[in-house]
C-alpha cells in the first residue's frame, strides 16, 4: 500500500470513530435529560415547592451578591425545572393561582432581576411567590 492510500484509511477510521463517539454522547445526553425529566414529573408536589423556595432563595443570594446572570438562572432554573411540573396538577385545583404564580415567577422576577431594582423589591416578590407557593402546597397535599 502507498502512502496516501494509508493515510486515507486513517482519515476514514479517525471519520467513524469521531462519527461513533459523536453519536454516543448525544445519546447519553439524551438518556440522562429524558430520566431527569421522568423523574421531575413523579416527585411529589411538596418536594417541588421546597425545590422551588430553595432556588429562590438561592437567587436572593446571588442578586445581593449582584451576580444577576447567576439569580436570573436560578430563577429560571426554579420555573422551567419545577414549577412547570406543578402547573397541570394545580391548574386542576386553582388555576387562578396557578396562573398568576406562573405569571409572577416566570416573567415579574426576571423582570426585576434584569431591571436590577434594590433587594428589598426582589425579596418582597419572592415572599409573595413563597405564599402563593405555601397555598399550592395545602391545596396539591389535599388532594392525596
Amino acid at each position: 500500500m502507498n502512502q496516501s492510500k494509508i493515510e486515507s484509511s486513517y482519515v476514514r477510521i479517525a471519520m467513524i470513530l469521531i462519527s461513533s463517539s459523536i453519536f454516543i454522547s448525544i445519546t447519553a445526553s439524551w438518556v440522562a435529560f429524558a430520566t431527569t425529566e421522568e423523574e421531575e414529573t413523579q416527585r411529589e408536589p411538596a418536594e417541588l415547592i421546597s425545590t422551588i423556595g430553595n432556588l429562590l432563595n438561592q437567587s436572593m443570594i446571588e442578586y445581593n451578591k449582584q451576580n444577576y446572570t447567576g439569580a436570573a438562572d436560578l430563577a429560571d432554573v426554579a420555573y422551567i425545572d419545577h414549577f412547570e411540573f406543578l402547573e397541570a396538577p394545580l391548574a386542576e385545583e386553582d388555576e387562578q393561582l396557578m396562573e398568576e404564580t406562573e405569571i409572577i415567577l416566570r416573567e415579574d422576577l426576571s423582570g426585576l432581576i434584569e431591571e436590577r431594582v434594590p433587594p428589598a423589591q426582589v425579596q418582597q416578590l419572592i415572599n409573595d411567590i413563597n405564599q402563593r407557593l405555601d397555598q399550592a402546597e395545602q391545596l396539591l397535599s389535599n388532594q392525596n
